[in-house]
């Protein structure tokens, strides 16, 4: 290739990290919702994309719901310029979807008063402009699994651990061509005794008692999003080898995104009470509300864009871009960080394999 054309396609490379994301839902406009009639086809084409199929006596409830939050994220685009969408929750009021999906984390202590140490600072930092494990291979095949759901238990903490376990071996065991492993989220909910099971937990308890005990395949300990007796006795190991796992610092980006270079990392984001934009994110950038609260909601960082973080939630793929989140890094309250991320920094697995 000429030097001219290795320009040209470094400017186009560089150009496309500068862009946004794409919202990856089912599209509307304001004429789906001029009438009762166009708003139930919508409802409809909604059900068909997503798959979803509801009991005729309670079809009609959601429809009311869906139709609320049809204008409610038709109103919240169009404000700010965007074409808008809707996720594989619209049916669902903001109480449903906090009891079954959302992930309580114990309360921690927020780092406070001290600056951000941002990527970029005098121009000089070593780190790639943009970086994704979504679009890496392991050997013969991708280096994260499909994206899981937690459904209805609290138990974000065990699958951001369990993702980035999953990564790291994949990772480390590219050379080898090991095939892929899925590790128990299951277990951890039963026997992990820091963690409140369904109720809540952190990362880092979970990769203690990987450390200490050991983990079990999704096959051989299946996931029932329900609390239970701890089986672990009777599931055999899985062959990985944990030596430990790093802590990064509070309110350091620069850190969190070279971690990132190397393996997905744990984090943690301020989601809030009654959040129907979080619940409602089809999608490309988000732009919905944050709380200012503590974290309570943990997910995995799996890359960044120019100004973006690219991270992975356990909701499925009906949440957001098929079950990922682009959230930029400037974004909400910068005091702590972008929705919280840098506040409580972020952990990441330590393998031996």
């Amino acid at each position: 290739m000429a030097k001219k054309e290795l320009a040209a396609l470094g400017v186009a490379l560089a150009l496309l990290a500068l862009l946004e994301p794409a919202a990856a839902g089912v599209k509307f406009g304001k004429e789906d919702l001029d009438s009762e009639e166009s708003l139930w086809q919508l409802y409809q084409r909604w059900g068909a994309r997503y798959n979803v199929a509801r009991d005729p006596a309670d079809k009609l409830r959601r429809f009311a719901v869906f139709k609320d939050a049809a204008r409610r994220i038709h109103l919240r685009e169009a404000a700010a310029g965007r074409a808008p969408g809707l996720n594989g929750f619209a049916d669902l009021t903001n109480d449903e979807f906090s009891r079954v999906y959302k992930c309580a984390k114990p309360p921690a202590v927020a780092a406070a008063g001290l600056p951000v140490k941002r990527r970029g600072g005098d121009g000089t930092l070593p780190l790639p402009p943009s970086f994704s494990w979504r679009t890496k291979s392991c050997g013969a095949r991708p280096c994260l699994g499909p994206v899981k759901s937690q459904g209805d238990c609290g138990a974000c903490w065990a699958f951001t651990a369990t993702g980035a376990l999953e990564a790291y071996y994949a990772i480390r065991g590219a050379r080898d061509n090991r095939d892929p492993v899925r590790l128990s989220e299951q277990e951890l909910v039963d026997c992990d005794t820091q963690s409140l099971a369904c109720e809540g937990g952190e990362p880092a308890s979970a990769f203690d008692y990987v450390m200490n005990k050991g983990l079990a395949s999704s096959i051989s300990y299946p996931y029932t999003a329900n609390n239970g007796t701890c089986k672990a006795a009777a599931a055999p190991r899985v062959d990985l080898v944990m030596r430990g796992y790093e802590t990064l610092p509070a309110n350091d980006e620069f850190e969190l995104l070279q971690a990132v270079t190397y393996g997905p990392v744990a984090i943690s984001i301020a989601v809030g009470d009654n959040n129907t934009d979080f619940q409602g994110y089809d999608g490309g950038m988000y732009s919905g509300a944050c709380s200012e609260g503590l974290n309570d909601h943990a997910m995995l960082l799996v890359g960044y864009g120019f100004n973006y973080y690219i991270i992975r939630n356990s909701y499925g793929d009906l949440w957001g871009n098929q079950g990922y989140m682009f959230l930029k890094r400037d974004y909400g309250n910068s005091a702590r960080g972008t929705c919280g991320i840098l506040s409580e920094g972020g952990t990441y697995p330590e393998l031996g394999i």
